[in-house]
C-alpha cells in the first residue's frame, strides 16, 4: 500500500462523500483506479467516503476495501427477465445507504447505468449532486444509445457541479448541457499517478532498446497506425524494438499486420501486463507513444512522465492537456507519415529525448492523485456550500 500524503485541508469541517462508481474491486481498471485513489486520498484529509459500485460475480454486497465501505448492487443489464426486480431492489438499497450516511454530497463517477439509478433517486430525494464525465461515457455510449442521451441531459440539468476529465470532453458534451442549471460549476479535473509508484526504478529486462505503448487494443488506440509507423523506421535504427503492453478485440488484426509487415523480430505484443509489469516497463523504455485516434485523458501519459520518460503523443484529445510540445515530448497529428517523424525525431537525438523526459517528470507533479484529489474536495466544498 502506497503511502498518501496528509496535507493540511483548506476544509474546516469534514465532508461526507458518497462517491457512485459504475465499477469498483474486485474489478480491475481505471474508473476503479481513480475512484479508490480518491477515496483513500479523502480519508486521509479527515472526510468520510463510502463507496456504491456494481454487484460482480460472487462479491460480498456489503465490505470494506481499504477501510471504506463499499455497497455494492446487481444493476448490470442482464439477465433481462430479472431486470425490474433488481432494479427495485438496486434503488431501495442505495436509498437505505444514502440515508443512512447522511451524506453532504453524491459524487457520481463515470456516468452509466450508475448515474442513471443516482438520476431516479435524485427525482425522489433531492440531495447534492456532483458528476462527472471520464471520455466513452460522453464520447461513445451516447452515440449508440438514445437512454444515455436522454440520462446525461436530465442528469446535467439536475447537478450542481459537472466535471469532466478534460476540456476535450467537456466541449464534446456540450449537447448535453443545454439544460444544465445557471447555478452549476462546470469545469475539469483530470485523473492522476500515485507518485510513490515511481519512486524506485526496476526497469523491464529486454535484450535491446526498445519503444513502449501501452492500452486495450481497440481502433481508437491507434496501435496500426504505430505498427506502419515504426516499419517505416525500423531499417535506420536496427537495434530498437516496439512493446506493445494490452490486450483487446484487435489482437489478431495487429498480429496480422505485423506479419505481413515483416516486422515480427521488431515488434512484439505483450499482452496483458500487471502493474509491476507496467512500471518495469515504463521505467525501460527509451519513450513513451501514445497513437490514439481519440483520447480523453491519456493516463498512461502521465504514467510515462512520471516515470522520466519524453512522450510522442498524437493531437487526439486530452492529453493535449498534460503535454508541452518540445518541453516534455512531442505532439503530432494521427497519422502514419507524422508518428514516423516523431519517432525519428526522438530517435535521432537521444540526450535531447532523455532531457525532455527529466522535464517530464518535473511536469507531472501536478496531476497526482493527492494533487486530484485536492481540486475534487474544494468541488465537493463548494457544493456543500
Amino acid at each position: 500500500m502506497s503511502k498518501i500524503e496528509n496535507r493540511k485541508s483548506k476544509i474546516k469541517k469534514p465532508l461526507r462523500i458518497a462517491l457512485i462508481a459504475s465499477d469498483y474491486a474486485p474489478t480491475i481498471g481505471g474508473v476503479q483506479t481513480a475512484v479508490r485513489h480518491i477515496a483513500r486520498n479523502a480519508r486521509a484529509r479527515g472526510h468520510a467516503v463510502i463507496i456504491l459500485s456494481s454487484l460482480p460475480g460472487n462479491a460480498p454486497a456489503r465490505e470494506p476495501v481499504d477501510d471504506v465501505w463499499v455497497y455494492r448492487f446487481p444493476w448490470g443489464r442482464q439477465p433481462l427477465w430479472s431486470l425490474p426486480f433488481r432494479a427495485i431492489a438496486t434503488l431501495v438499497g442505495m436509498a437505505r445507504a444514502l440515508r443512512a450516511f447522511k451524506p453532504d454530497v453524491v459524487y457520481v463517477h463515470f456516468l452509466t447505468i450508475n448515474a442513471l439509478y443516482v438520476l431516479l433517486l435524485h427525482y425522489l430525494w433531492r440531495f447534492r449532486l456532483v458528476v462527472s464525465a471520464r471520455g466513452n461515457d460522453i464520447q461513445g455510449i451516447p452515440l449508440r444509445s438514445r437512454l444515455q442521451r436522454w440520462m446525461l441531459t436530465r442528469l446535467f440539468a439536475r447537478a450542481d457541479a459537472i466535471l469532466f476529465c478534460s476540456a476535450y470532453v467537456q466541449r464534446d458534451a456540450a449537447p448535453y448541457l443545454t439544460r444544465a442549471s445557471p447555478r452549476a460549476y462546470v469545469g475539469v479535473v483530470g485523473d492522476g499517478f500515485d507518485p510513490d509508484e515511481f519512486r524506485e526504478s526496476r526497469p523491464y529486462d529486454h535484450s535491446t532498446p526498445y519503444i513502449l505503448a501501452m492500452g486495450r487494443l481497440v481502433y481508437k488506440k491507434g496501435f496500426d497506425l504505430l505498427i506502419r509507423a515504426f516499419a517505416q523506421i525500423a531499417a535506420e535504427y536496427p537495434r530498437i524494438h516496439l512493446l506493445i503492453a494490452g490486450d483487446g478485440e484487435e489482437r489478431v488484426a495487429l498480429e496480422r499486420l505485423i506479419d505481413e509487415l515483416k516486422m515480427r523480430e521488431r515488434i512484439v505484443l505483450l499482452g496483458f501486463a500487471d502493474r509491476a509489469t507496467s512500471l518495469a516497463l515504463f521505467w525501460g523504455c527509451e519513450f513513451f507513444v501514445l497513437s490514439s485516434r481519440v483520447e480523453p485523458f491519456g493516463i498512461v501519459v502521465a504514467e510515462a512522465m512520471a516515470a522520466g520518460k519524453a512522450v510522442l503523443a498524437t493531437k487526439s484529445g486530452g492529453v493535449i492537456d498534460l503535454m508541452q510540445a518540445g518541453v516534455n515530448g512531442l505532439l503530432v497529428e494521427p497519422d502514419v507519415d507524422a508518428l514516423a517523424d516523431g519517432l525519428r525525431a526522438l530517435l535521432a537525438q537521444p540526450d535531447a529525448t532523455r532531457a525532455m523526459g527529466e522535464r517530464a517528470r518535473q511536469t507531472i507533479q501536478r496531476h497526482t492523485w493527492a494533487a486530484v484529489t485536492d481540486e475534487f474536495l474544494q468541488v465537493f466544498e463548494r457544493v456543500r456550500r
